[in-house]
Order: C-alpha cells, then structure tokens, then sequence
C-alpha cells in the first residue's frame, strides 16, 4: 500500500522512544480484571509467519474479551484466489469490528506461540494473557463511510462527487464521511494489512497531532478538499503493486482530546509498526474509558493498463 497526497513527511528510520501523553483530566480508577484466552489458527499462504502470529494473537485477545465479557464479535472474512505465472495464490483477510463489550488494557506476559501441522498446513497456536476491562456505558454510534471519487488523472482534485463504498481500484481517489450524535476528537489511521503497519492519515501533517475536534450531529468529510483543513493541493490516493490488497481504515474517536505520540525529538508519529500502535493505544484506553475504535475493511485492486 501507498498513500499519496501532494506533499509526504519524509519518514525517518531513527530508534524512536514512545513518549506517552499524560492527560490533564488524570487517571480513571482502575476496574481491570485479568483474562486469558487462546486459539488455533491456520497460517494462510499469503501471510508470512510475523504477519500470522500478528493476526492468531489479536484473535486471541478478542476471544478471551469474549469469553471473559460475554462479548459478541462480528467478523467479515475476504477470500480472493489469483494466478500469477501459473502458480496460484490466496489472499486472506480478517476484519473484527471493536464493538466488543469489554477492551484489553496490556499484555500481563509475552504471548505464547506454537506451531503445528494439520493436513500439510501449518497452524499457530497461540496462548494470550492480560488485562482487560469492561465496556459498561454505552458506546456512541459513530457514522463512518468511506468514499471512492475515483481514478486520478493526474489532476489534483477530482471535482467530482464520491461515492460511498469500500472497493477500490489502483489509484483512486479516497475520502472518509464522518458524523458523531456528541461532541468529541477524531483521528484516522490506515492499516496495510499485507505488513501490519499503521499510518496516521488525520491529525494532518502540518498539525501539532492532536486529535481533531468534532462537533456533535456535524457532517464531515476528511482527507480530501472537501476538509478546508486539509493541507495539501491534491487529495489522498489509494494505490497498490499487487494484483489485489486488502487495507483497513480505523477509527478512534473520545469525548476527550487526545494526541498522536511523539518521539524524542519532539516530532509525532506518522508511522507505527503494528507492536506499537498496539502499545499506544493500549495505553490511550487505560486512561480514558470513553476511546473508542472502528474499523472498516477496504478493498484494492490492480487494474490492467
């Protein structure tokens, strides 16, 4: 996955320190219990072996948030097969919605993972611990869609009208519709599903990483000229080199402000590998009980020129 606008932060490849924002309103009580959870899962022939512990070990936690909570976790499953050379390939993708009744804290020892065979497929099994807490107020219904405006020409802003969907061809231009019934902070992030890394798509570049304010029962649309505060010339595409990809769009939205964390040298992230976005927002949730996420599975795919 690629993601383009007119102007992109060069990353930087620097061991960075994840400095964690104290909030000002402070703690909340710690209700936390502990919970343990484990499953078996079948390494799909797409995946490498850390992209599939990644996977079997977010299904665990979600699992034991089930078990522990009485959690009902709605899943979508994408299955697309393709030949390439004549040798054919399977792509397979995950996508657990976090309406969960119960969210996990922190990782209270290292995960186990064991590998197995069954029927010449290799499956992981994976034993998670940790703790977790209770979803007891209900969540805000967030309306979230995603919005193709099409292929890029090479002109900078469409001008034209998205539709919403979540299927995507090579280069099209993407935006995000967005309304809350409260007031609240917003930030949206972009998964490529293929690595497990995690891209900050809004705060904006030029912002100070803040979560961005929403106002309630306000219609919104992000990450195009559509956003007044957008600040590039051209709006963001979707791109990819494989014949077919899967990316998912998250969601975090408080009734409290919150930040994108910085490093030492004063800059915030625009970039996570999967372990620390895991970590930061593990520790977003711990001191605030009404951070909520939402994720949207999207579809690429390469067209033949």
């Amino acid at each position: 996955m690629r993601i383009f606008a007119a102007k992109l932060r060069p990353m930087k490849k620097i061991v960075f320190v994840l400095v964690f924002l104290s909030l000002a309103f402070g703690c909340f009580a710690d209700h936390s219990v502990s919970v343990c959870g484990e499953v078996d899962y079948p390494v799909p022939e797409s995946q490498t072996l850390n992209e599939a512990k990644a996977t079997a070990i977010t299904r665990a936690r979600v699992k034991a948030l089930a078990d522990q909570f009485g959690t009902v976790v709605s899943q979508t499953n994408t299955n697309a097969t393709h030949n390439v050379d004549g040798k054919t390939s399977s792509a397979f993708n995950s996508y657990t919605e976090n309406d969960v009744r119960g969210i996990w804290i922190e990782d209270t020892q290292e995960p186990k993972v064991e590998s197995y065979y069954e029927k010449g497929i290799m499956v992981l099994h994976v034993e998670v611990c940790g703790k977790a807490r209770e979803i007891k107020t209900s969540q805000v219904e967030l309306d979230v869609k995603t919005l193709n405006y099409g292929f890029c020409n090479g002109e900078e802003n469409p001008f034209r009208k998205g539709y919403e969907t979540t299927q995507y061809n090579d280069s099209d231009f993407f935006g995000v519709r967005f309304q809350s019934p409260v007031d609240g902070y917003l930030a949206l992030l972009l998964r490529d599903d293929n690595t497990g890394d995690v891209y900050v798509q809004m705060p904006y570049a030029e912002s100070d990483g803040s979560a961005r304010v929403i106002k309630g029962n306000q219609k919104y649309v992000f990450l195009n000229n559509e956003d007044q505060e957008f600040p590039w010339p051209a709006s963001t595409i979707l791109t990819t080199e494989r014949k077919i990809e899967y990316n998912t769009l998250i969601v975090i939205f408080s009734k409290n402000p919150f930040q994108i964390p910085n490093s030492h040298l004063g800059d915030w992230f625009f970039e996570f590998d999967q372990s620390k976005y895991q970590k930061w927002l593990q520790s977003l949730r711990k001191h605030d009980e009404t951070v909520q996420t939402k994720e949207i599975l999207l579809t690429i795919k390469k067209i033949k020129n």
